[in-house]
């Protein structure tokens, strides 16, 4: 094997459909033959040269952008362009397509569906009294996920809103919090009076 062979991630092989765009005009479609954390090879009719740009829309994981690595006679070769943070992610989806029996029970395990409220603002209020502006991301009955200018800490106690909360995991772009569900049947309480 050549050093222009070898690879730096091994390749799995995956046939999904794919949406192709080259140089930010051309629109193709394709099918996935295999792909890495770091490239992937596609059957299409693409006319493309060697450094072009490409975004890649494959059903099922994320959408991935590169350049032209290689071109084969049904198709080409596409070099990503990610961050480590993206990479890593695109890892694990490939890891649990490749290997469903791992994967199973791996799923989204939230028991209510979420809402995406993009346009929303909100305050927060902490513990010490201070009170943190928050963008909202998506929100359910369990809780809530917002972009924040600071993240308090993990376990911290919130008040999103009336509502109070735990915070259980920080974001790229902030936290998210699940709602206190003891304060939660409190409300719902009838008393006899």
């Amino acid at each position: 094997m050549t050093s222009s062979d070898a690879r730096r991630y091994k390749r799995v092989s995956l046939n999904l459909p794919a949406r192709i765009v080259i140089n930010v005009v051309d629109e193709y479609e394709g099918r996935l033959i295999n792909i890495s954390p770091g490239d992937m090879a596609l059957i299409t009719e693409a006319k493309t040269v060697v450094g072009d740009a490409a975004v890649i829309h494959i059903k099922g994981l994320d959408i991935i952008e590169g350049t032209v690595a290689r071109n084969f006679p049904d198709g080409i070769a596409i070099s990503f362009i990610l961050s480590k943070r993206r990479r890593g992610l695109l890892t694990e989806q490939l890891m649990l397509l490749t290997n469903p029996d791992f994967a199973e029970g791996l799923a989204d395990r939230r028991t209510a569906p979420r809402h995406r409220d993009p346009d929303s603002r909100m305050v927060c209020r902490l513990p010490d009294g201070s009170s943190l502006f928050v963008k909202i991301i998506n929100t359910s009955v369990d809780g809530v996920s917002v972009d924040a200018p600071r993240r308090p800490p993990v376990g911290a106690s919130i008040f999103v809103g009336r509502q109070r909360g735990v915070i259980v995991r920080h974001t790229p772009r902030g936290f998210v919090v699940v709602y206190d569900a003891m304060r939660d049947t409190e409300k719902t309480v009838l008393r006899v009076v």
